[in-house]
């Protein structure tokens, strides 16, 4: 049975095998030697307490049993844990000790000291593991399909509508500026309206009467004009929402696979579809790499002056290292706090000390999802022009066959609607279906594989998992997420800009000479609220962070610990708008000071904390 020993270093109670009695073991709390007792020992002859019987009546039939023996001499356990396990064990199944010595094998050492499984492992694992994990979740391979193949063929759908909106529109403003003589001209990188001075005279330019005699108005020329307006501005935010439902997908189920990986966990319990969050993961998507190389496009803005081609090289080399790191970046985002995964200098690290892992990873990533995609593309470059003609010689045979057959919408509008548009998003429907089969369940084989190198190599990876709740973030995690959120005031921007040229259509309809004025100043106040709008919607409330803040895992909070209101949060914009005034002095504040607050955050008593525990 089982001997009892203290060890003299820890005080930690071992219990070994007998087979161990007058030997010595290590301890397997700090490693000290511990002396097993033998049986001629003082700990051994020590006399043995009277055996407990269970009656000592005659006509009992277990009288005289000693209760102290009664065991099953015949079962084995650990000399570790007290487990029962097998004969054929050799170390125990849960706490990895040895079963004839009571200590630790090298092995299970090892794998203690890093917390993890032993790295040389790794390569034996991932190919059975990512099996095995794939058969059991081939919904999440069926679904990543559908997903894909939907917000590619709505992406390119949109983008074949903004076409042809375009083409056409250009055609009709061109013809416009023909048809108006010598009063309308293309001068300056601009279309110029003159009304003559004579009395009564009248411009009609795209539905417009200009009668300001003797007045010039300026407006854009129709390449940037059929841009600028709501439809074309609609289908270029359709391609932008599909196109994050797209990265967010694969960004979302890849820090799943890789969160319940990390945890020891065999299967994902609980995956659903939110199309709004996984929008929200699509920034990400595509955000991170940008962030992540922006230190090192310093090197192609410096050659592009002097040779274009080569910093465009340059430029488009540098793309692969997200690839590189990718499996360092997927691991840091599946925990709570992410931010490391957006400093090239901590990928760079994690790269470097898992060098091996990390090229493996990117060798079965390329020729296992990536070559399908880059075959195609490479076959699209090369036959692009026999594949558009064969393309465009199909649509005609079809249009007509419906023209002949079903009905005839004649050339304009209708006959987009209809027919082409319908034909173009069946087409692109069954190419992208075909291809993104082809990509998703090898990418959700290599989602598990990244998890797997999370869990083998995590003790070399700067994975930052605890932070003191409510501690003030530095000036770094903070630069992180104002580039985060300075992508999406560039976004508002744009509907701010929006705004401002429905008004100037209107300032122009009514032949204000200062409208593109007016409409720039409509663009600047409409930019200035929506962006106060994001920072007091986001910063205020439950939500206590923007999407760059919670991105990093930061949150703002007052300096009494508790939520901003959403005139406090207003507040705190404002103060950054004033701040931003300083030559943004005010934000390095936070570098120097021992509170690291910048001068808006004393402006409107708040503070950015990293997030809590129970955030």
């Amino acid at each position: 049975m089982p001997i009892k020993v203290r060890c003299e270093g820890c005080q930690t109670v071992l219990n070994v095998s007998d087979q161990a009695a007058g030997k010595a073991v290590k301890c397997k709390q700090c490693g000290g030697r511990v002396l097993v007792p033998s049986g001629d020992s003082p700990a051994a002859t020590r006399p043995r307490p009277k055996a407990k019987v269970a009656s000592e009546n005659p006509d009992d039939l277990f009288s005289g049993l000693d209760l102290d023996r009664a065991e099953d001499a015949k079962r084995k356990v650990c000399p570790g844990c007290a487990r029962p396990v097998r004969d054929d064990d050799v170390e125990c199944p849960k706490c990895g000790v040895t079963i004839a010595t009571g200590s630790l094998s090298d092995k299970q050492r090892r794998r203690v000291e890093r917390k993890g499984p032993p790295p040389e492992e790794f390569y034996s694992t991932v190919w059975p593991n990512g099996w095995k994990f794939l058969k059991k979740h081939w919904q999440f391979g069926v679904q990543t399909a559908l997903v894909w193949t939907v917000c590619l063929t709505m992406s390119m759908t949109s983008l074949f509508a903004l076409n042809y909106y375009v083409t056409n529109r250009v055609k009709s403003l061109h013809d416009m500026v023909k048809a108006g003589g010598k009063n309308i001209e293309i001068k300056d990188g601009s279309v110029r309206v003159t009304v003559p001075k004579e009395g009564g005279s009248n411009v009609v330019y795209d539905g417009t009467y200009y009668t300001a005699k003797g007045t010039t108005i300026t407006l854009p020329i129709p390449e940037i004009q059929a841009r600028k307006e709501p439809p074309s501005l609609f289908w270029m935010g359709m391609t932008l929402v599909f196109q994050l439902g797209f990265g967010g997908w694969a960004w979302t189920l890849a820090t799943t696979i890789a969160g319940v990986t990390m945890a020891g966990e065999k299967k994902v319990k609980r995956f659903t579809l939110d199309f709004f969050g996984n929008l929200t993961m699509g920034f990400r998507f595509y955000v991170w790499p940008t962030i992540l190389t922006l230190p090192l496009l310093v090197i192609p803005m410096v050659i592009v002056p002097f040779n274009l081609q080569a910093g465009a090289i340059i430029a488009t080399s540098m793309m692969i290292v997200p690839l590189l790191v990718l499996p360092a970046a997927v691991v840091h985002m599946a925990q709570k706090y992410s931010y490391r995964a957006w400093l090239l200098t901590w990928m760079a690290r994690d790269f470097w000390k898992t060098i091996a892992p990390s090229m493996y990873i990117f060798a079965m990533n390329l020729f296992l999802v990536l070559l399908v995609p880059i075959s195609v593309a490479i076959a699209g470059a090369v036959m692009q022009a026999k594949i558009s003609l064969w393309l465009l010689t199909q649509e005609a045979a079809v249009l007509e066959w419906l023209k002949a057959n079903v009905m005839d919408f004649g050339e304009g509008n209708l006959r987009f609607l209809f027919y082409q548009m319908p034909l173009v998003f069946s087409v692109l429907f069954t190419f992208f279906f075909i291809v993104c089969s082809l990509m998703s369940f090898p990418a959700v084989f290599m989602m598990r594989v990244i998890g797997l190198y999370g869990l083998y190599f995590r003790a070399d990876l700067a994975v930052v998992n605890d932070f003191p709740d409510l501690e003030p973030a530095g000036f770094g995690p903070r630069y992180l997420a104002y580039l985060v959120d300075n992508i999406i005031m560039m976004l508002l921007a744009g509907a701010g800009f929006f705004v401002g040229t429905l008004f100037g259509l209107l300032f122009n309809f009514y032949g204000w000479s200062i409208a593109d004025q007016l409409a720039l100043g409509v663009s600047i106040v409409a930019t200035l609220g929506l962006w106060g709008f994001y920072f007091s919607a986001g910063e205020s409330g439950s939500a206590r962070a923007t999407l760059g803040k919670w991105s990093i895992g930061l949150i703002v909070l007052r300096d009494d610990n508790k939520p901003q209101t959403r005139q406090q949060a207003f507040a705190r914009a404002a103060s950054a708008f004033v701040t931003s005034l300083t030559l943004y002095i005010g934000f390095i504040m936070c570098f120097f000071r021992a509170d690291k607050k910048a001068m808006h955050d004393l402006m409107s008593k708040s503070k950015v904390v990293w997030q809590g525990e129970q955030t």
